[in-house]
């Protein structure tokens, strides 16, 4: 019940302020903001051997604002667009809003999948408050360095099991209420999941973020996550390595200049993330369980702008623990050197205003839980971004 009331507190004290920003609300007229935006992706990626034409993650969406005195209303929707109607990219943030424990070896590609769905209040210097699908109060840190063009974002625990982090709560979050502030150089956030899962909980989850800003340009932050599945479930002991609830830490440093981008990020995560394994039952038959482990993982980002052209150099290392899969079956579920171990290095350049051609090379050397070796790929495409924003001052009389 602490953690519940830890949670809820800054709510409620935003709550009893708000009288005193409803008084703003008097005056005679409102403004209105809308913001409709694309971005239409897709690139040619080169492995094994073969040449696929693939979308990276085209979206659509609009952001509606309804300013009255010091408050503001909002709402936001973004739509995921199947340019090409083909195959998954190697884009992690493409993930589909699967369950936790839902392995899926093929996500079915359709035309339009929500990405981001969230309505809000902003109470001015008493902070904001969003309620839906939207990104967790964890990825305000967990994305210093999820930067790339097309890859990245692999060992940061956000995107776990192949999902978009939504039941996690740690990358685009499910069914979330958030609260975020800036107080002086102090950025700080709440977030908690009410998904209305059986757990005998009385909310899904929540995390915390907190970041500072020095020296101008310099971040560092720290943000955690833990979401609550069922006691029974755990005490079953029939989900391989799950011993406990989901839990996740990051911690990030990054420099953000005018023409300079650097980043670094370790993450830790506890029975958060999970993968397809391979085992033979007892009358020899292969099987493809579920299968929970832990896993450290760090990531690093950098990137260097010269007016319309671009160079970016990173790396992910994500190690799962395997020793705590061996303490708790006879046979290894997982290939041995299961790990993610992948170099990145692109470029991106702006002919034009709304225009970008984009290259990306991923150097892979770690092999995936059924020990397959990760595949080094080669993508040329390009993007095209535009946005409007209309503005109008409306009577209320």
């Amino acid at each position: 019940m602490k953690k519940i009331s830890f949670i809820i507190l800054p709510f409620l004290f935003s709550a009893f302020n708000f009288e005193s920003q409803a008084q703003e609300l008097s005056s005679d007229s409102l403004k209105l903001e809308v913001t409709p935006y694309a971005s239409l992706r897709g690139h040619f990626a080169v492995y094994d051997k073969e040449v696929a034409l693939q979308e990276n993650v085209s979206r659509i969406g609009a952001k509606v604002a309804v300013e009255k005195g010091n408050v503001t209303f909002l709402a936001a929707t973004e739509l995921h667009l199947n340019l090409f109607q083909g195959g998954a990219s190697f884009n992690v943030d493409g993930n589909d809003a699967n369950e936790f424990l839902d392995v899926q070896a093929v996500q079915n590609q359709r035309a339009f999948n929500n990405r981001v769905g969230y309505i809000g209040i902003d109470l001015n210097k008493y902070g904001t408050f969003t309620f839906g699908k939207q990104w967790s109060v964890y990825y305000d840190v967990a994305g210093y360095t999820d930067q790339f063009i097309i890859f990245g974002g692999t060992a940061s625990a956000t995107y776990v099991g192949g999902t978009d982090g939504g039941a996690s709560g740690t990358g685009r979050a499910s069914q979330a209420a958030i609260y975020r502030n800036q107080i002086g150089d102090f950025y700080i956030g709440a977030q908690a999941q009410m998904r209305g899962g059986n757990n005998d909980k009385f909310i899904d989850g929540y995390g915390f973020s907190a970041q500072y800003n020095f020296l101008s340009d310099f971040y560092i932050g720290a943000s955690f996550n833990r979401v609550f599945l069922s006691d029974d479930l755990i005490d079953q002991k029939k989900i391989i390595g799950l011993d406990g609830q989901p839990t996740y830490y990051a911690g990030g440093l990054k420099y953000q200049g005018k023409k300079l981008f650097v980043s670094a990020l370790a993450a830790v995560q506890k029975n958060g993330d999970f993968t397809q394994g391979t085992l033979l039952n007892p009358n020899n038959e292969i099987i493809h369980p579920a299968v929970v482990f832990n896993a450290t993982g760090f990531e690093f980002f950098a990137n260097y702008n010269f007016d319309t052209f671009g160079i970016h150099a990173g790396y992910n290392y994500y190690k799962p623990d395997l020793d705590k899969l061996r303490s708790n079956v006879n046979e290894l579920p997982v290939n041995s050197e299961f790990e993610i171990s992948r170099a990145i290095v692109g470029f991106s350049y702006q002919p034009l205003k709304f225009v970008q051609i984009y290259g990306e090379q991923r150097l892979a050397f770690g092999k995936n839980a059924m020990g397959q070796k990760n595949e080094s790929v080669f993508a040329l495409g390009m993007k095209i971004d535009v946005s409007k924003t209309f503005k109008s001052t409306i009577s209320t009389k």
